[in-house]
């Protein structure tokens, strides 16, 4: 097991709340070998836990950024609001990052009219130590994992979230229908990681997975996605 998953799990050990590793690192948990490398920890928590969440990571010394998304700009000119109210409802339309001080990235203050903004610069292009995480929030109806919702995609908590020596994981064939929208599809950045967890992991997929895969991308995307003739010639 890489060393940065056995940290997160170390860290997160009876922290009062569900989570799951996310993104590349969980397809390497479900292969159970390293797939490519990778320049992010992804970790996904429910909505309903957004404020302990964030209270915990910053009780922890790990300061919080909020990303509003901006689809039509390049990663590296994202802007950034380092948290400071976890009640603000604003808080509810970002993504975030949890960023060690003197870690893999460093956040620093731009000047702009709003004084709480932040850019960043890498120090590495492979992240290397548990030094900072990609937080997503999800939400659950039931026993139930929302997917998508519009149109509601959802799965089954029992097959949503999967383990591997004891670490909650998200399922692959979910990490694999995020990676289908267009934005992530033919990002420059994003493309050839996206390619290569397709090929890796399609083929490892049981034949259920792979039906709620296409279901799913055929449901939010309708032909409109570059993956789905590979993945209908995926044996």
């Amino acid at each position: 097991m890489d060393k940065l998953i056995l940290q997160a799990q170390e860290m997160f050990k009876g922290c009062g709340f569900d989570y799951a590793i996310c993104g590349g690192f969980a397809l390497d948990m479900f292969a159970g070998k390293q797939i490519r490398e990778h320049g992010d920890f992804d970790m996904c928590f429910f909505a309903e836990d957004r404020q302990k969440v964030l209270q915990f990571l910053m009780e922890k010394d790990w300061p919080i950024f909020a990303r509003f998304w901006e689809q039509n700009k390049p990663i590296t000119q994202y802007l950034f609001y380092k948290v400071e109210d976890i009640n603000d409802p604003e808080l509810a339309k970002c993504g975030f990052w949890a960023v060690k001080p003197g870690g893999w990235s460093e956040m620093y203050p731009i000047e702009r009219a709003n004084k709480n903004v932040y850019s960043y610069t890498m120090h590495e292009p492979r992240l290397s130590s548990f030094v900072f995480i990609e937080v997503s929030f999800d939400n659950k109806e039931s026993d139930n994992y929302i997917v998508h919702s519009n149109p509601k995609i959802s799965r089954p908590m029992e097959k949503a979230i999967l383990y591997a020596d004891g670490i909650p994981y998200l399922a692959p064939e979910i990490i694999l229908f995020f990676k289908t929208d267009k934005f992530a599809a033919t990002h420059p950045y994003l493309k050839p990681k996206m390619e290569a967890d397709f090929k890796a992991v399609m083929h490892m997929l049981s034949s259920e997975q792979k039906s709620w895969l296409m279901s799913a991308i055929t449901s939010a995307h309708g032909n409109e996605t570059p993956w789905l003739d590979g993945l209908i010639d995926t044996p």
